[in-house]
Formats: C-alpha cells, sequence, structure tokens
C-alpha cells in the first residue's frame, strides 16, 4: 500500500476503537467461495460465504473476523455431518463464534454463511462511491483489517487461501477481481453473474472487486495482459501508466527469479480512495490522481509520482502478495521492500529523472522522524486495529527502505538480489518474517548481515557518527564514535545505550575511499594521505547522520561543489542542518554551505535547500530580521532564477522546468521579491485562459504565488476552474491553491469549502492542512478543527486517523503547543497516539531551535547584509 506522500499528503479520520485480538488458532482457511450482489441504490449488499477449512483438533466452536455484517443462515459440514450453527457475536474484537451441539473432529470441514452487509461511505472494507457525474460504484479496500467487513473470514495474513469470488452485478456494470473473469452470463432478471477463476493462495487483506461503469486501454508485457481502468471518459489519461507498468513488469521478470505470477494485471482508479494505491493482488486500485495524467501536459513531478506509486504497487505483488509478513508487526517487509524496489525500474527507463536522488531525500525526511524520542523500531508490536494502523509510517516505508538500501550497498547490488531472490523461492505463497531475510541474506553474503540488521530493525532510532581526523606521520587518523543522535538537545547530549553495526564508508579529499564495519561506541582507522577534510557517508548510501568538526565542515563546503555527487552533496546539507539543530553549529554554518552551493543548478539540491531556507525565515527570523532575510535570498536566488530563466528554453528537460518552478517559488515566497511576484501573476493569468501554455510545474507555483496577495476575485477565478479541470492534476493544482491565501476571510472560506458535499471526503483534509501550513492561516484553521471536530472526524478515510494530529507539528510556539495538548487529551484517537507524541516533540524542537539560533542568525545577517542590500 502506498500513503500518500508529497503530492498527497494529508487525508483523517478515526479508526475503528475495537481492541481487535488475534484468533484462536482452531482452523486454518484452504479456500473461500465468495458471491456478492450489491444493491448500489440501497448501499448494501448479499453475500453467500463458503469457507473449506482443515480443522487442527476437535472443538465444538470455530472463531472467525466479521464486522457490520448480519448473519442470516450458517451451517458447518464435517464427517458427513451438516450442523447449524450458532453465532455470537464479540463486537469490539470484531469477531463471531460460531458453534455447533456436536463436536467437529480435526481434518476437512465446510463453513457456509449467507448475510448482508452495508455498501459504507467510509471507504474501507466494501464501500459505495461515485464518479464525476454522479454514477454509483463500488469497490472494496481491505488492509489492513477491513475484509471482515465484506464476508466473514480469518482476516489475519498468515491464513492464506485460494478464492472463487462471483459477483451479481447491474447489467451494464464492469466487474474487476483478482483474477480473470472465467464466465459472464446473464441473469438474474437485469443483471449479469461474474464468475472469476481461482486466485493463487494469497491473504484476505489482498483480495478486491470493483463494480461499476468504468472504460479500459489495454496492454501486455512478457505475455501478461496489463489494462488501466478509469471511469467512463478518462481512459486516455492512463496511457502513461500503461507504458509505466509494462516497462516495471518487465524489469521485474528480469530482476527476480520468479516471474510475475498472477496470469494478469490491472490498475484501476478510483474516485473516491482513502489511501495512495493498494497493491491487492492482480487488481491494483489507486486514487485517480496517482493513475491518470494528462500526457502531454502533465507535469514531469506527477508523472515521477505515478511512475513511483505503480512501481511500488507492483513490486508488492512478490513483496507482500506472493510472499507476505506473517503478522503485522513485519510490516516493513511489505512497504520497506516495496520503497526500496520501486526506485530501481524507473532509473533504469528514466535515468534523467534521478530518483536516486530523491532516495536520499525521503532518507532524510524519514531521519527526522527516526531523532525523535518517540520514534519506533521498524519491527514493533501490534494487536489492535488501531495499532495495526500507525504502523504505515515513515519508519515503515522509509527507513525501511534506507537500511536495505545501506545493506545493499555493504554487500553489493548482485549479491543482495541473490540473496533477495533466495528469500522470495524459500516462501512463495506463504509467509515469512524478518529472521527470514536476515539469514537468506547471511547465507548467499556470507557476511554478518545477521548481526547487523538487528540494530537498525529492533531498536529505535538514529545513530550519529562522529568525524575527528588529525595527520600523523603522512596518514590520516580519524577517531570514529558513534551515539544515538536526538532532534531534542536535551536529549542528544544526555548519555544512551544503543550501539549500531553500522557499514560506515568515507572518501577522503583527494578520492581515497575506505569502507569499515563499526561495531564499537569508539573506532580509529588511517587512511593514506593527508587529506584536507574526510566525508563520512562516501555515496550517501549510509542510515545514519554524521557529525564533523566545524573545521571540516567548512573545508568540505568549499568542495562541495567540484568534489561531491549530488547525493553527496544533499548528504552534507543533511548533515550540517542536524548539527545546527542540537546546537552543535550555528545556523551560519548551514549557510555557508547554501553558499558552496549557489552555482548549483540540479534540482533535487536546491529544492532540498530550498526547503531549509524556508524553515529559517518561517522559524528562526525574527521580525526584526525579516527584510535582511528576505534580500539576503534575494541576492542569493536572483542570479540562480537568471540562469534557469523565466521562460522554458528550447529542448530543456523536465528536471530544468521542476528546478524554475522551486526557483521561483522560493524567490517569491521566502524573498517576496516584486520582480518574481509580479511574474508569477501574469503567469497565473495565463494558465488560468490557456492551461497548455503553461507548464503544470510552473503553472502550480505561480498560482500559489499569485494567491499570497490574491484578492476575492482571483479566489473566484480559481474556483471557476477547479469546477471546470478535465485532468486530476489540474484539479487539485487549483483546489490545494486556495489554502494559499493571506486573506483570512478567503481562508475561512476555504475551511468551509473543504467539509462541504462539493469536496469528496478524501481531500477535505489535505485542504484543511493547507491552510494550516500557511502561516497566515495556522492559527484559523486550529480554530477551525476544534470547532468542527464532528466534521473532521468523518472526512478522509481509514488511512487517515493520524494526519490531523501530525498538521500540529508546524507549530512553533508554547501557547499552540497548549492548545493542542489540551485538545487532544480530550478528543484522543487510538490510531494517533505515537503521533500525538511526536507533534508535540517537533513543537518543542521548534521552540528550543528558535530560541538557540535566533540570535545566531541575527548576527550572521549582521555580517552579511551588505551583501544583500542591492537586491
Amino acid at each position: 500500500m502506498k500513503r500518500l506522500a508529497t503530492l498527497l499528503t494529508f487525508v483523517c479520520a478515526t479508526f475503528s476503537l475495537a481492541a481487535g485480538q488475534r484468533l484462536p488458532h482452531e482452523a486454518v482457511p484452504d479456500n473461500y467461495k465468495l458471491i456478492f450482489a450489491p444493491d448500489l441504490e440501497k448501499a448494501a449488499f448479499e453475500g453467500d460465504d463458503t469457507i473449506s477449512v482443515k480443522i487442527l483438533k476437535p472443538t465444538s466452536q470455530i472463531t472467525l473476523n466479521s464486522a457490520d455484517i448480519e448473519f442470516h443462515e450458517v451451517t458447518i459440514a464435517s464427517g458427513g455431518l451438516t450442523q447449524k450453527a450458532t453465532v455470537t457475536p464479540q463486537k469490539d474484537n470484531e469477531m463471531v463464534v460460531l458453534s455447533v451441539e456436536k463436536p467437529l473432529a480435526a481434518g476437512v470441514a465446510t463453513i457456509h454463511i449467507t448475510y448482508t452487509g452495508i455498501l459504507n461511505n467510509e471507504m474501507r472494507g466494501f464501500y459505495l462511491g461515485k464518479d464525476d457525474h454522479g454514477r454509483k460504484y463500488a469497490a472494496t479496500q481491505f488492509e489492513s483489517t477491513d475484509a471482515r467487513r465484506a464476508f466473514p473470514c480469518f482476516d489475519e495474513p498468515a491464513y492464506k487461501a485460494t478464492f472463487d469470488i462471483t459477483v451479481i452485478a447491474p447489467r451494464d456494470d464492469v466487474a474487476i477481481s483478482n483474477s480473470k473473469v472465467s464466465s459472464d452470463t446473464a441473469g438474474p432478471g437485469d443483471k449479469h453473474t461474474v464468475k472469476f477463476a481461482t486466485t493463487p493462495k494469497m491473504s484476505s487483506y489482498l483480495a478486491a472487486l470493483v463494480v461499476g461503469q468504468f472504460e479500459y486501454i489495454e496492454g501486455q508485457a512478457d505475455g501478461i495482459p496489463i489494462r488501466v481502468y478509469t471511469t467512463p471518459g478518462k481512459k486516455e489519461m492512463g496511457e502513461f501508466a500503461l507504458e509505466t507498468a509494462e516497462h516495471v513488469l518487465s524489469y521485474y521478470d528480469n530482476y527476480f527469479s520468479i516471474k510475475y505470477p498472477y496470469g494478469k494485471l490491472d490498475l484501476v482508479g478510483i474516485p473516491d480512495f482513502s489511501a495512495g494505491a493498494m497493491e491487492n493482488t492482480a487488481c491494483i486500485t489507486f486514487r485517480e490522481v496517482l493513475l491518470e495524467i494528462d500526457q502531454n501536459h502533465g507535469s514531469l513531478r506527477l508523472k515521477k509520482e505515478i511512475a513511483s506509486v505503480i512501481a511500488h504497487e507492483m513490486a508488492h505483488q512478490w513483496f507482500g502478495d506472493l510472499v507476505t509478513m506473517q503478522w503485522w508487526n513485519d510490516v516493513w517487509l511489505n512497504e520497506g521492500f516495496a520503497t526500496w524496489m520501486s526506485s530501481k525500474p524507473i532509473e533504469a527507463w528514466k535515468p534523467e529523472w534521478q530518483f536516486e536522488l530523491d532516495d536520499v531525500t525521503d532518507a532524510d525526511r524519514t531521519m527526522a522522524t527516526d531523532s525523535l524520542a518517540s520514534t519506533r523500531p521498524i519491527e514493533q508490536p501490534a494487536d489492535t486495529p488501531a495499532q495495526i494502523e500507525e504502523l504505515f509510517d515513515s519508519i515503515a516505508y522509509g527507513k525501511a527502505a534506507a537500511v536495505l538500501r545501506m545493506i545493499e550497498a555493504f554487500l553489493g547490488e548482485q549479491t543482495f538480489r541473490r540473496g533477495v531472490n533466495a528469500y522470495l523461492q524459500a516462501h512463495q505463497y506463504a509467509n515469512a518474517t524478518a529472521k527470514d531475510f536476515w539469514i537468506a541474506q547471511t547465507a548467499t553474503s556470507k557476511k554478518p548481515v545477521v548481526l547487523i540488521m538487528p540494530t537498525f530493525v529492533d531498536q529505535p532510532g538514529v545513530p550519529v557518527v562522529d568525524l575527528k581526523t588529525q595527520c600523523s606521520g603522512g596518514s590520516t587518523v580519524v577517531n570514529i564514535g558513534q551515539r544515538r543522535y536526538y532532534s531534542d538537545r536535551k536529549d542528544f547530549e544526555a548519555p544512551n545505550d544503543e550501539l549500531w553495526q553500522i557499514p560506515l564508508c568515507m572518501r577522503t579529499s583527494d578520492g581515497t575511499q575506505k569502507c569499515e564495519l563499526i561495531r564499537q561506541r569508539q573506532a580509529t582507522t588511517t587512511l593514506a594521505g593527508c587529506a584536507a577534510w574526510v566525508l563520512g557517508n562516501a555515496g550517501a548510501n549510509g542510515y545514519y547522520r554524521v557529525g564533523y568538526q566545524p573545521e571540516a565542515i567548512r573545508a568540505v563546503a568549499a568542495d562541495a561543489e567540484t568534489k561531491l555527487s549530488a547525493a553527496e552533496q544533499i548528504e552534507l546539507q543533511s548533515n550540517v542542518w542536524a548539527s545546527v539543530r542540537v546546537g552543535r553549529e550555528p545556523v551560519g554554518d548551514f549557510l555557508a554551505v547554501a553558499e558552496g552551493l549557489k552555482n548549483n543548478r540540479n534540482r533535487a539540491v536546491m529544492e532540498n535547500l530550498l526547503a531549509r531556507l524556508n524553515y529559517i525565515g518561517r522559524y528562526l527570523v525574527t521580525e526584526t530580521d525579516s527584510d535582511t532575510y528576505r534580500a539576503w535570498v534575494r541576492s542569493y536566488l536572483t542570479p540562480i532564477m537568471e540562469s534557469v530563466g523565466w521562460e522554458a528554453k528550447p529542448g530543456e528537460d523536465g528536471e530544468a522546468r521542476a528546478m524554475r518552478a522551486s526557483v521561483l517559488t522560493s524567490l517569491g515566497y521566502d524573498g517576496r521579491d516584486a520582480k518574481a511576484l509580479q511574474q508569477a501573476r501574469n503567469i497565473a493569468e495565463q494558465a488560468l485562459q490557456n492551461t497548455a501554455s503553461v507548464s503544470h510545474e510552473l503553472a502550480f507555483s505561480a498560482i500559489r504565488l499569485a494567491a499570497l496577495n490574491g484578492d476575492q476575485a482571483f479566489y473566484d477565478q480559481l474556483m471557476t476552474a477547479l469546477k471546470s479541470a478535465k485532468a486530476p492534476e489540474q484539479y487539485y493544482m487549483y483546489l490545494f491553491s486556495l489554502a494559499r491565501f493571506s486573506d483570512p476571510q478567503l481562508l475561512e472560506r476555504t475551511l468551509n469549502f473543504a467539509v462541504s458535499p462539493e469536496v469528496r471526503s478524501q481531500d477535505a483534509l489535505q485542504l484543511i492542512r493547507g491552510v494550516m501550513d500557511n502561516p497566515a492561516g495556522e492559527k484559523l484553521a486550529w480554530a477551525f478543527v476544534q470547532s468542527h471536530w464532528d466534521d473532521v472526524q468523518k472526512a478522509g478515510g481509514p488511512f487517515a486517523s493520524a494526519e490531523v494530529v501530525a498538521a500540529t507539528e508546524s507549530f512553533c510556539s508554547d501557547s499552540l503547543r497548549d492548545e493542542v495538548k489540551s485538545f487532544y487529551d480530550a478528543h484522543k484517537i487510538a490510531a494517533a497516539e505515537r503521533t500525538y507524541r511526536q507533534s508535540i516533540e517537533h513543537i518543542n524542537d521548534c521552540i528550543d531551535l528558535k530560541s538557540q539560533q535566533e540570535p545566531q542568525l541575527a548576527s550572521w545577517l549582521g555580517q552579511h547584509s551588505s551583501a544583500a542590500g542591492g537586491q
């Protein structure tokens, strides 16, 4: 499953508060025969569920998972005897106990259940939605614990079984599921009955069914038919997704020793969808904006996002579907693997997109979360649905992927690949644990992976490797220390006991490189020659921070553009910023690194830098120094803007267009440059008149900047454009720009619009968060959340329970922190306990950073104000 990232970051709902527990190990399923008869008008469905099971020991009862289901008749057949079963609900546990009078012998048995279910409006289980023209459809979303809302089942990942799915659907509706259609017959009445072929063994959360009016385009790769389904009138926007899926499938078939095992692959765009995408076996479902794009005019940023999501979900067909974690505590075996793998086919197909740099950026963002005291280990116990839901976070995705990349670099790509394939071969169509993966890698590599991985998987946090160098006898002696890095100064300065086994790679200023496995808290190594500096994460593959001495930072920064790769330049920024956060370095040292990169024109390097310049401007600059800081930003960015140009150049690639848009945003917003703001307004007007005349990257930046000083007339223009948008990308460009105005009345209008029927539930809270992230709307949006709590709780779907809490992490004041504490102490969200603690930590860290670095920044600006004075 792909959680929403940079493009779609905010959806919300309270998850089930059920204290669901593990099923007793009484029986295991072998096959489900399921018949669904949805009534889209009544928002309900009739179900027929026949489960072939193996009873493990004599018993008079069998326990299944079930929620929101009305049972009609239940029988259990065993040993030639069919008995009617009594149904005893355990609502709090989302279970039912089926009891019979005569004990069931160990061996095969058949459970038969007829029932009625709800087509809910919560985007989980079997739910009801509408397309843009009001046509109703039904779709499923079962991960993690919602298959039980569609059919009574053994709803735990270890209970794998085959599925025979049949649907009785309206005559004109299409039915899509995990396998190919085996028959499609008319009747009963004005319906048609669609039967699907038997699936391979899979977990219940991977079953899928979509019923409604859909159309498709079709292609193939390696003999596997691939279809991209959309609602009517949109199938041409699936062409890029189809092309991507073809390339990805061919790559994976070559990479893995097991070729794609499911016979067909469907990618389905769903108008109402809480997650980003879901890896249902051979029937992957997506938010429309993560599948559909105007092939000719869509932005590179969205193409990259779509390609990444498709590659992620297709990787799950091996990591998650073919081999599934034994229990949810190892969900990283699904999500971390798919995240790690997803960049590979896109890098091979589109190397100019520089996915390897985005991976470095993503690892840095993950470390920001992992630097909190309230982070968690990759492998985390979880029993209830809420606890399971909370595992789908940046640790399961980002940290796990970053650690896998580090181990791959340590072992070598081909050695690591052999270990991956050994793991898949050993556990296909079954379940696995983290130890199974470590053992496979250790056996194939003959290196101590089984000792390294637990230090990154079983304990929380990120290490910092401190380097101190000196020249001695013509060599560079490097003293190495490791400890846990915390973004909180007090936690960082306190003693800690964590110890990692770290594959450390170093490189000197003259190019000498050395890699060692650091096992102790203190170590010493020697490098040939007396180097001007030693880089502590050569190649930027390591999952650790690096602490440098102040003189080393200045030396590396001076050579950054000529001697560091783009990935290492991103890594250097991240490490210096981490030192600033804990008071090891003044913020001026980070700005010195920025000065050293002022001639850089790499999009990924610059975007990382601009994000931190924005943070400094928002949180660390006093009102007195605001004009001086903006003048420095203008002096820094104006030459870059002039270099990339205000308009597209013949033959430039998408990376250049994205670079232009990012610099324009920063120059206009962080620098408040008059020319940039005027250019933005001109470009915005042009885009609103003719969307195709301006690249989406530039249009999005320009419209958001134009909203900064926008009036009601411009707001109304965006609302008109929003209602006539043809492509999902256009729609979201206009929708989220509504959160960027400065006028409180217009922002209030946006907040009310967010919870109106005109905005889909899946989008409501991202729009609210957009206002909360806007300094002009921060307090307004927070007050709105509190006063409209009932509406907020209903929005978003099951995969966003923590996000409304996470939105407050952008606050940076004692008063707002205390309000957040007070409100969420009284309005607890079961699936957001950790997120709440992390938000409070983020706020406290910001308050502390502001107090320690405001004077440092003021001093630095005073020393550099003359250079910026002319801008």
